[in-house]
Formats: C-alpha cells, structure tokens, sequence
C-alpha cells in the first residue's frame, strides 16, 4: 500500500485550517472595530496594542514593570486558526474580556508563519503548580531580555487561575482558551506587513461588504455569521488565486 504525504492528508482535514484570522475588536476610549480594519488596511500594517495578552505577565509583579517594557514582553498581535466555517463561533461569547467583532482578515498561515507567528505555548495548570514557572519564564526578563521578549509574549495557560505576583488577594476558578487555538506575533517584533498576497478573504457584515471591497479591491469580503455557501464563488476564486489545493470551509 502506497502511503500518502502528509501535505496530502492535510489538504482535506476539515479541523486542520491552512488560515489564521485576525479580528478586530472596539476599544473603549479608542477606534471601534470597523475602523480598526480600515487603519489595518490602508496603513498597510497590523501593530500590536497595549493590551498585556500573555499569561506570563502573572509571573511579575506588574506595578515595578514600566509601561514599554510590559508591552515588550507582554503583548502581541492576535490570530486564530478556527476554521473559516467556524470564525462565528469567536463572537457573541459571554463572560470575556476581548469581545471580538465580525471585522478582520484572513492570512494564509504558510505566509505568515514564514514571518514569525507563532502557536501559543499552553501551560497545563489544573493541578495548580504553574505559578513558579511562570515567575522562571519572567525570570528571563533581566538574564536574557532579548529571548524573553521572543517567548513571554507566546505563553498562556489552561486550569485554574493564577494569582498574579504581588496580588494579596487569591483569584479563584478556571480558565480554558484552549479551544480559540491561538497564534501570536511578539510586540517586540514591531509592525506586521500586511501584503496583499498574503491575504485569503476580508471579514465584515454584509450589509458593508461593497464598502470594504472598494477601499481594499484586490480581496474578496465575506460574513462570518452568515453561511459561507452564500459566497461559494468568492471562496472558490480565492483558493484558485492563490493556488491552494485544499478545502477551505
């Protein structure tokens, strides 16, 4: 029996997405999240924010870190691997604190990943035995900054919480991300070209597809809460553009 490549096998694993999506979100006191994908698009750029995204930063006391430096070691730009079929499910979720919006992009992940973005590294926490490796994790901020500013920003964990060093008061409960399936590019790395022919598809409601298909022509824009077989010829002339044999919902 002739065994099959694994590029083959792949090409046709419907959990397996060759896309990682960014989504924007509204920010309070700051741009909404349809005018965060304009800046996206016409800036031509993806920058990370000043949100502390990486669990690491339980491992420091965070008061005694300055604002550049929590940004340097703490923050990334975001990405999902969900499948595009199944982006919907991101939104609309109770209890967050990051309430995505239907407004993004999705990257080929093979382009992206060339360029530095990465999985998130999990920390299994269920027993509560990960607080002192993070407090090590962090612990590489003053013995090797430039590599803790690679691997801080990447970290995240599963199970129960973690109080944060320094907080007297304990946080109680779990946590569980584990199903966003992230991908992160580190602060420390600046700025993330968005080229054209990186980009797969543009998300945003219906009713405001024209709109973003005349500010960034070269992409086609779909509705992530709606059936993706109402864009059927869009996808279809999307994966042919950029010659990929697999399935892409």
């Amino acid at each position: 029996m002739t065994k099959r490549k694994i590029d083959d096998v792949l090409d046709f694993r419907s959990d397996f997405s060759p896309f990682l999506v960014h989504l924007t979100r509204n920010l309070e006191g700051g741009n909404n999240a349809k005018t965060a994908l304009e800046s996206i698009i016409y800036s031509g750029n993806l920058k990370a924010g000043h949100s502390l995204v990486s669990s690491a930063s339980y491992g420091v006391n965070i008061g005694t870190v300055n604002g550049p430096d929590q940004n340097k070691f703490f923050s990334a730009i975001c990405f999902t691997e969900t499948p595009l079929n199944e982006i919907h499910c991101l939104l609309d979720v109770s209890g967050r604190k990051v309430e995505l919006e239907p407004y993004g992009l999705v990257f080929l992940k093979d382009c992206l990943r060339l360029k530095g973005v990465s999985p998130v590294l999990y920390l299994n926490n269920e027993q509560s035995d990960k607080a002192g490796v993070l407090q090590a994790l962090c612990s590489l901020m003053q013995s090797h900054p430039s590599e803790a500013a690679e691997i801080l920003p990447l970290v995240s964990f599963f199970g129960s919480y973690v109080t944060p060093l320094g907080q007297t008061t304990p946080v109680n409960g779990k946590i569980n991300f584990l199903w966003e399936r992230e991908w992160r590019y580190p602060a420390n790395r600046n700025v993330l070209p968005v080229d054209k022919s990186d980009v797969f598809l543009g998300i945003c409601p219906h009713h405001e597809i024209d709109y973003f298909e005349n500010i960034f022509s070269e992409v086609s824009f779909v509705d992530p809460r709606r059936n993706l077989k109402w864009y059927a010829t869009k996808l279809v002339a999307a994966r042919k553009q950029h010659g990929l044999s697999c399935s892409v919902v």
